[in-house]
């Protein structure tokens, strides 16, 4: 199933399981306690904890609701217009695979890695032609202060680039479809027999310990009043997407070893 959407309310936050396309707009009212929600449970076929209907998280002070409101508009913003497709395999680092109609296995990165790299100076593609095997570096993504390996998720052989993507990115500095595919490749490897790939109710589970991850580091950040926090919100608008401008270099640095 697939979904998209555009949270910009300041009102409601999205599911997570909207996000994934599983449910329409549904509003978290719980600032993306997922651990605490009888809906998500219910959903990834689950109980609740302790076996409770009902169950929510502790009572929070004013100040802590507050923090959590921030934090969980700041992730709308960010994983807007993103999306998960459960009948695609996921990889751990931000690749997504999928059986291309030619036979050929589809790969990209999943829309959340680009939002939440962004600004990427540059993307260096895989080149058609060139073989490589399984977890190898084939391609980078290139920010001003490092470049992060594109890695591929199955032994073969890359026969086509998205040169239309690539190009559309190095003109405007964007991508405007995230999901999209990246290149081909020419692999006798089936993705459901590789470990390290995924899809399913094992793709939303992938998807939660990211919001979680990601969640932590700007709690930390917004609670600490760092640097580059302050204009966040200013003036009611939209959340700053720039996660190193909200984080500070050293928080962000530490985020991207611990999402990829």
């Amino acid at each position: 199933m697939n979904g998209s959407g555009n949270w910009r309310s300041s009102e409601e936050l999205p599911c997570v399981w909207s996000l994934a396309g599983v449910l329409g707009m549904h509003p978290c009212d719980r600032g993306y306690d997922c651990d605490s929600c009888e809906l998500y449970h219910a959903l990834s076929g689950k109980c609740a904890p302790g076996g409770e209907s009902g169950v929510r998280g502790p009572i929070l002070s004013q100040r802590e609701r507050e923090l959590e409101a921030d934090v969980g508009r700041i992730v709308s913003e960010v994983m807007n217009g993103c999306r998960l497709d459960l009948d695609r395999w996921y990889g751990r680092d931000g690749i997504w695979v999928s059986a291309g109609e030619s036979g050929e296995l589809e790969v990209g990165l999943v829309g959340c890695v680009w939002r939440v790299l962004q600004p990427i100076r540059e993307v260096v593609p895989p080149r058609a032609g060139l073989s490589f095997a399984r977890g190898e570096t084939c391609g980078w993504l290139v920010r001003s202060d490092r470049a992060i390996p594109i890695r591929i998720p199955v032994s073969g052989t890359v026969t086509e680039v998205n040169d239309e993507m690539v190009s559309d990115f190095r003109g405007s500095g964007q991508v405007d479809g995230p999901d999209s595919w990246l290149f081909h490749v020419d692999s006798s490897m089936d993705p459901a027999d590789v470990s390290r790939l995924f899809r399913g109710e094992d793709t939303l589970v992938w998807h939660l310990r990211k919001l979680r991850i990601l969640k932590g580091y700007l709690r930390d950040a917004l609670d600490s009043g760092g640097a580059g926090v302050g204009p966040v919100m200013a003036d009611g608008g939209y959340p700053e997407t720039n996660l190193e401008t909200i984080l500070g270099a050293d928080r962000f640095s530490a985020l991207i070893e611990a999402l990829f």
